[in-house]
């Protein structure tokens, strides 16, 4: 039997796609442009978040927090203070320039060191710029090649003082399964204390509230038994709720951290989310089912979703599906046709061909998708049809006259935009 390790799949896993979505007239869109990025040699990037004007976007790179503007994506700083990768980063909602960061040892060959979660303060640095005017129409005026480079030498650094190093604690934040760091109005931060218990077994996985005005903590969630693996506010910030795999869903009461109730499922809890006028809450169980709870009396509804009859079971399907007219909206099949490998190790490699990460943003007019095995982010206007991709270094084929020759490492951005009439 062939072997094949994580590492050389994730190197080799290039997907092709067989449908799109397409505009009303049934076109599929074309592709304008990609911009280049500058990255750490040593890493590719990670995860990205856009701050809550839209002004800025941070992209982590190994223990680095890179900071971007949105009009012309320069990089105008560097958020340094991290000694092992950066797992999680948000921005503060309603404070475009505070950032949270956490970096928790999780990852195998990471750099020991004891959890921790930064608050950064973006303004601050803005007000000691080292990248002055006259630098930077210099750098805009050179060859695309150069410009990464130039950047990196001017490159601001925000980093922690010693005082500074020596206050942080041990907490930690939930990257995993789309979890809500901060409520709605910005002003409470969830995390969870010290180092990760045990999972997959009896432990206590405890979480805090803490204040973003006072940095002090205002409630303690306590009851879960292993991993916690979604948290979230609903939108008056009167409710909170925690999906673990101990196999219960809890909600407590945001105001003294009651907990109104407690949900009891068949096995390991993934994600969830409210509904806009929180009457109801979703949660997924690891069996394949979608739960639906009702908020005003406690009632469970659940729904065995089992596409595969109507839809077919091929992997790499990613729907926008209407449950009321039963009816698909959209849909983009994946495949592996662009994968240059035997074919004994492409049957190994369709586990890994899915999408995955799905949320709805800007009032259900854009749906956000991450894609597994390459890492791409792909974001779909579905009023403008419209379309951007983020794709790791050497992903996708080259375009608009770009030879693929070129040994730096980028994110490619890619915009689908509806074609003039």
């Amino acid at each position: 039997m062939p072997s094949y390790s994580s590492e050389r799949s994730n190197k080799d896993l290039h997907y092709a796609i067989e449908k799109d979505f397409t505009e009303p007239s049934g076109e599929e869109d074309s592709e304008l442009h990609k911009l280049p990025f500058p990255t750490a040699p040593e890493s590719a990037p990670e995860s990205a978040s856009v701050n809550s004007d839209g002004t800025l976007i941070v992209i982590s790179v190994a223990d680095n927090i890179h900071v971007y503007d949105t009009v012309n994506f320069t990089d105008m700083s560097a958020c340094k203070g991290h000694v092992s990768r950066v797992d999680a980063h948000a921005f503060q909602p309603g404070k475009p320039k505070v950032l949270v960061s956490s970096a928790q040892n999780y990852y195998r060959g990471s750099t020991p060191a004891e959890a921790t979660i930064i608050i950064w303060d973006l303004k601050k640095e803005q007000a000691n710029p080292l990248m002055t005017s006259s630098i930077i129409p210099s750098i805009a005026s050179q060859a695309t090649d150069n410009v990464a480079d130039n950047l990196l030498m001017v490159q601001p650094r925000l980093e922690l003082s010693a005082e500074e190093e020596k206050s942080l604690t041990e907490r930690r934040l939930s990257f995993s399964c789309q979890s809500e760091l901060c409520s709605p109005s910005g002003n409470f931060l969830i995390y969870m204390p010290g180092k990760p218990p045990r999972s997959n077994d009896a432990d206590r996985w405890d979480v805090k509230i803490y204040s973003m005005a006072t940095h002090e903590d205002v409630l303690a969630l306590i009851g879960h038994t292993d991993a916690v693996m979604w948290t979230g506010y609903n939108p008056d910030e009167t409710m909170t709720a925690t999906v673990a795999w101990d196999q219960t869903t809890r909600i407590w009461d945001a105001r003294c951290g009651h907990q109104k109730y407690k949900f009891d499922t068949n096995g390991q809890n993934w994600t969830g989310g409210f509904s806009s006028g929180s009457k109801r809450f979703a949660g997924t169980c690891g069996d394949g089912t979608f739960y639906v709870y009702s908020l005003d009396d406690g009632a469970t509804l659940w729904l065995k979703l089992d596409l595969s009859p109507r839809l077919s079971s091929k992997p790499g399907r990613f729907i926008l599906y209407d449950v009321e007219k039963e009816k698909v909206l959209q849909e983009r099949i994946s495949s592996l046709d662009a994968c240059k490998v035997a074919l004994e190790y492409k049957s190994m490699m369709k586990s890994y061909l899915e999408f995955y990460g799905v949320k709805f943003l800007d009032g259900g007019r854009k749906v956000v998708v991450l894609t597994a095995g390459d890492g791409g982010i792909e974001t779909y206007d579905l009023e403008k049809w419209e379309k951007w991709r983020f794709a790791r270094p050497n992903i996708d084929p080259p375009f608009n006259g770009d030879s693929g020759d070129n040994e730096e490492e980028r994110i490619s951005f890619r915009n689908h935009a509806r074609k003039d009439k």
